[in-house]
């Protein structure tokens, strides 16, 4: 079996990657008065402490020596990555008849260990922890508060290393894409490209798939979520929106479209232009220092006829270790009262088509805000079929 070369080259420092984003999450603690974080998801734990661990629950004081609360089978591993660890103080289980008593004893031992650290007064912040504990430690008078807002903000910018990331990870897009254009044909099946799309992406480096759709003729209007063993037909149009977990977990999240066979028609053609020059000109209207809410006044106005599927989908967000982070703008809500700043790496998302259409337009773009302005992190092909005269 031929094995797709590995793209993407390590040019980032994990130590300083360790150590710069802690310092970032530290700096969002201090500034609301937060003393530590009590992770339960492993994902949060990895974004703090730089390492994967199945199950456990990582204490992140806001000054000394984080902890990582594991089993036995996973202490030596977390170990090697320099964290201390201690085994489980209290597991979280609903049917366990002793489970009250259990969690009171558990919310005590946290809050011994709030105080050994000298941050007893201050808040502590809980991510993704079962209500049953949630309450133990609020009946024991902790301070609580929701660990993801500290979480969001601190990832909201991301360090050196993570841009080096994610500019390694636009290499594999460029070649992703560009095969699933190529591949295109009709006969295939949805089904089909996905399971070749995933092959590929292992192959070259990524460590996984979060999200993969693709669409075909009817569809891409609505946009479906799940794909289906429809076979793509000369004359279609195919999308793929692709979100891939790369080097450290990030997810990276881009779309296009593409015709299949040869000869697009001229609403198909419309459709293409009108979504690359609305997806291109939002980008161009970004810049380090502009409020957000005057970016979205800003936009390109949206025809009526557009206004439905345009809307559907976000305007614009961050991305990290989780999908849609902060600062994620949607048409339906008030956006947030903030700035774009220099290292956010944003997602604008890009969909057009519609009413009495069968078919629609997905393009999404993944770009750095640079000190002058946005720059894509992939060069992924358009269809230049559709973008023709």
């Amino acid at each position: 079996m031929n094995q797709q070369p590995q793209l993407m080259d390590i040019t980032w420092n994990e130590e300083r990657l360790k150590r710069d984003r802690l310092a970032r999450l530290r700096a969002e603690m201090r500034s609301r008065n937060v003393g530590a974080l009590l992770l339960t998801s492993w994902v949060s734990g990895r974004y703090a402490l730089n390492v994967r661990v199945p199950s456990g629950e990582a204490f992140v004081p806001v000054e000394g020596d984080p902890i990582y609360f594991v089993r036995p089978m996973d202490a030596g591993y977390v170990e090697l990555a320099n964290i201390k660890t201690d085994k489980y103080i209290y597991e979280h289980n609903p049917s366990d008849p002793e489970g009250e008593k259990k969690a009171k004893r558990w919310a005590d031992s946290v809050a011994d260990l709030m105080a050994q650290y000298g941050v007893a007064e201050q808040a502590l912040g809980v991510d993704t922890m079962e209500p049953e504990g949630t309450l133990a430690l609020a009946n024991r008078g902790l301070k609580l508060m929701n660990a993801r807002t500290v979480l969001q903000r601190a990832a909201a910018i991301k360090t050196q290393d993570e841009v080096l990331i994610y500019w390694e990870m636009g290499k594999l897009y460029d070649r992703i894409m560009s095969k699933f254009r190529d591949d295109i044909a009709p006969g295939i099946s949805e089904r089909e490209m996905i399971s070749r799309v995933y092959s590929n992406v292992v192959s070259m480096g990524g460590e996984g798939l979060l999200q993969i759709n693709v669409c075909a003729g009817e569809d891409t209007w609505p946009w479906r979520r799940w794909p289906t063993n429809k076979r793509f037909e000369d004359g279609d149009l195919v999308g793929m929106d692709l979100h891939v977990y790369g080097p450290g977990g990030y997810i990276y999240d881009s779309s296009r479209t593409y015709l299949c066979g040869s000869k697009a028609n001229a609403k198909q053609k419309e459709l293409y232009r009108i979504a690359h020059d609305y997806n291109n000109a939002c980008i161009e209207l970004l810049k380090p220092g502009m409020a957000i809410p005057e970016w979205v006044e800003r936009l390109p106005q949206v025809s009526d006829k557009h206004r439905e599927a345009a809307y559907t989908f976000h305007i614009i967000h961050s991305t990290g270790l989780t999908p849609g982070e902060y600062p994620n703008v949607v048409k339906q809500r008030k956006p947030v009262e903030d700035t774009f700043k220099e290292n956010q790496v944003l997602v604008l998302d890009c969909y057009f088509g519609e009413e009495g259409y069968d078919q629609a337009v997905k393009l999404e773009e993944q770009v750095v805000i640079t000190k002058t302005g946005a720059v894509k992190m992939a060069n992924m092909p358009y269809d230049e079929r559709l973008l023709a005269a």
